[in-house]
């Protein structure tokens, strides 16, 4: 089995990534209490859609990110999983059903994680060594996923979010690459956390998603320079549907369909410069010598050595 690429030299600073979390629009956690797994066939499938804007844009800026795709999609639109791998991205994994952990035991977990590893894999013919849990739902509350992960061969994590939110979140990890293990003396992985814009008051998030597309976009511009100038990188993150506002509408509370369906006519065009910025962007696996460096500098942050709510 092939490997993802790895260059010999890593990228100079800064080190940014644009990541892709690939799935359909109902699997969003939004509609998961009014369209759940059982509701999935009955909803046309439209991720090819989405996935086209996207490699059309990586193409056209000539840049190169990390899609972490769900098993599912591989399942339903193997070619779609096939034309991001043929157009020089970075396939890892995003589970398979796109269950927050909060749903999940460690035995659930591993199977769930497992799955999608091998179907990623099975459709590429590379390995799979990155993850990305749905919704950020990597948190104290379940830090026995980050055991379950290094079990499986994972070579590093991309699911913590430095911020504190409602259902997810960590607000007091670091915001650098670091090494995480999910409790005291368990086996350490490398973390590498979603972009935030530092303030004396708090984290402010930054990094893509909702914050992209309804915030004014100089708060991501501000993250973007305050990364650069410490030297730390920047992970951002989108989903195929966001840059498909002709998608069906799902029959979500206001509240939800305010921060789904708010700004998907913009999305495009707000990413392009983003992207076109200088400096480039690349794999998070194409950074792993400079990261894994970066991140043995500092402690290992355990993410269970704290009762879970704190």
């Amino acid at each position: 089995m092939q490997t993802s690429p790895h260059p010999l030299h890593s990228p100079t600073p800064p080190l940014r990534c644009i990541s892709v979390d690939v799935e359909e629009y109902f699997h969003i956690e939004a509609a998961y209490e009014v369209i759940g797994p059982g509701r999935w066939e009955s909803w046309p499938s439209r991720v090819e859609r989405g996935v086209d804007t996207l490699l059309g844009l990586f193409d056209r800026c000539d840049q190169r990110g990390t899609f972490f795709i769900l098993g599912d999609v591989a399942r339903r639109s193997p070619t779609v999983v096939r034309r991001i791998a043929d157009a020089g991205h970075e396939i890892a994994s995003h589970g398979t059903n796109h269950d927050r952990l909060h749903r999940l035991t460690p035995e659930t977990f591993r199977e769930d994680v497992a799955t999608s590893q091998k179907r990623l894999a099975d459709v590429t013919g590379c390995a799979v060594i990155g993850y990305r849990s749905p919704s950020w739902s990597l948190t104290r509350q379940t830090a026995w996923a980050v055991d379950v992960l290094v079990e499986l061969g994972f070579t590093y994590d991309a699911s913590v979010f430095p911020i504190n939110r409602s259902g997810y979140g960590v607000g007091d990890a670091p915001l650098e690459p670091f090494m995480i293990q999910g409790r005291p003396g368990g086996a350490t992985l490398l973390e590498v956390p979603a972009l935030v814009w530092h303030t004396p008051l708090k984290n402010i998030p930054v990094a893509g998603g909702g914050y992209f597309r309804l915030l004014p976009l100089w708060l991501m511009r501000c993250g973007l320079k305050q990364a650069a100038k410490q030297r730390r990188p920047a992970v951002l993150y989108y989903h195929p549907w966001e840059f498909d506002p002709d998608q069906p509408r799902m029959p979500l509370t206001w509240k939800n369909r305010i921060r789904t369906y708010t700004g998907l006519r913009r999305a495009a065009a707000r990413l392009e410069r983003i992207m076109g910025q200088p400096g480039g962007w690349a794999p998070i696996g194409h950074m792993l010598d400079t990261l894994h460096r970066q991140a043995s500098a500092g402690e290992v942050f355990c993410l269970g050595d704290r009762a879970a709510g704190d």
